[in-house]
């Protein structure tokens, strides 16, 4: 055997077990959709045992995030809370940024002969808001309303955190960008999805997180606080349902116990779907090829509107939080801004090819041309399973007995029976996932 070929298969060896322990080669494409496809019904076996399996590995974060997601769809809310004490717990080490890992460092070092799914998954700003949401949604339904109202204060601290941040890495990275042609061939790839992320104000914060926590601060008699929360909630969502809160909430000084708040908390779809797009960009001595995530266009569910029959009598619901919106603009954003570190991967991995072929000959060339090809992935991994968008419908009953039936245009939930009384604030939680629509109701007393 030729000393060639011996150093090729030697490279090939080497390579082979550490790349696919990280998982170079795959995407999380096929995880995202096995989970997305267990909303809304009992998770089946093999889902449980793929979180299973993955709960001490880099991405034990996102995994957990999944199954807490899953089961509180199912109206699970003890088991997802705590999970979501769980994922916590991994995001004070993972937002500890005066601690760098050695084995950080080391992923990092081999993302840049690979790509970027060897990191372990850094969870967004706006998931870990949306985290915090949802297991302030827990503690309400298992009759912990001082537990929410912490969690509504997190999310709101890590919103501000983010809006600082955000207004930070502009200033940064605008300047370096404007007149780079890489970053106006990648732009134009995300022209499709304009029209989508155009839909919300900025990725730094959610109207849902305001409006819940508004309806909270409400229940539990904090009506300034209550006040302050239905005003950013509009600001960010200009509906004329939420300036009818801040004008009802400008004038109450006590609540009319004659009437009973109910609140109907929505959360409508999936997420928009990542996928991998690719371009060519020109270096001096030639060409690289960059894979990024991008999002499947036509995955993106426009929000529809929900009837609520309350007896004979109907409500209507309406958009609070467009959350794939959110999604979609977060990765432009994201991607355009990491775009330099991208480059400077596939540039790497050129120059890798380049001295391959020079030190072991056109074996060598052709063995690094195939290694580039096959790792260059784009990191899909994202906390698939969160709703498309977040609806919300406030009305208020007698006391006494009730009939409520979520309606929808593909599915209608089962009739709900409400028992009111004066000195409480009536939560109910729908799911309109996967032609099903499913409800919980829990009662906060004053």
């Amino acid at each position: 055997m030729s000393n060639i070929l011996k150093k090729t298969l030697l490279l090939a060896l080497f390579a082979s077990p550490l790349y696919s322990h990280a998982g170079v080669f795959g995407t999380y494409d096929d995880e995202g959709t096995l989970f997305r496809n267990s909303l809304n019904s009992e998770i089946p076996s093999p889902v449980l045992a793929k979180i299973e399996d993955k709960k001490e590995s880099k991405d034990a974060v996102l995994y957990l995030l999944e199954k807490a997601r899953l089961l509180q769809v199912n109206h699970q809310y003890q088991e997802s809370s705590e999970l979501y004490k769980n994922v916590f717990e991994l995001l004070d080490k993972q937002n500890n940024r005066a601690k760098v890992s050695v084995s950080r460092m080391g992923f990092k070092a081999l993302s840049m002969l690979s790509n970027e799914s060897v990191v372990p998954y850094d969870v967004p700003s706006y998931e870990q808001v949306l985290a915090h949401i949802s297991q302030a949604k827990n503690y309400i339904f298992l009759k912990d309303v001082e537990a929410a109202g912490v969690e509504m204060r997190i999310a709101q601290r890590i919103q501000r955190e983010i809006e600082i941040d955000h207004e930070k890495e502009l200033a940064r990275k605008k300047p370096k960008n404007e007149n780079n042609p890489a970053f106006n061939t990648l732009d134009e790839a995300f022209s499709g999805l304009d029209p989508i992320a155009g839909k919300i104000k900025n990725t730094y914060q959610n109207a849902y997180a305001f409006y819940m926590a508004a309806n909270l601060w409400e229940a539990v008699g904090e009506y300034n606080d209550a006040l302050v929360d239905y005003k950013k909630s509009y600001e960010l969502q200009s509906d004329s349902n939420i300036a009818q809160d801040v004008q009802r909430l400008d004038k109450i000084t006590a609540r009319n116990k004659s009437m009973v708040p109910v609140v109907v908390f929505i959360e409508q779809g999936i997420i928009p779907r990542k996928i991998e797009n690719k371009l060519a960009i020109p270096v001096p001595n030639g060409i690289v090829n960059i894979a990024f995530a991008t999002y499947e266009p036509s995955t993106y569910i426009s929000p529809k509107s929900l009837k609520i029959k309350i007896n004979q009598n109907y409500e209507q619901s309406y958009v609070v939080s467009d959350i794939g919106a959110l999604a979609v603009k977060d990765l432009k954003e994201k991607v355009i801004g990491t775009m330099t570190s991208q480059i400077l991967r596939a540039t790497t991995k050129f120059v890798a090819q380049q001295q391959l072929g020079q030190q072991l000959g056109s074996l060598g060339q052709l063995a690094g041309n195939l290694m580039n090809v096959a790792t260059e992935r784009a990191d899909l991994r994202a906390w698939s399973t969160l709703p498309s968008n977040t609806q919300i419908a406030r009305f208020d009953l007698k006391p006494g007995s009730h009939k409520l039936q979520i309606l929808g245009s593909r599915a209608t939930s089962p009739t709900i029976d409400l028992n009111v009384s004066p000195d409480q604030t009536v939560f109910v939680y729908v799911n309109d996932v996967n032609d099903k629509i499913t409800a919980s109701v829990s009662a906060i007393s004053h």
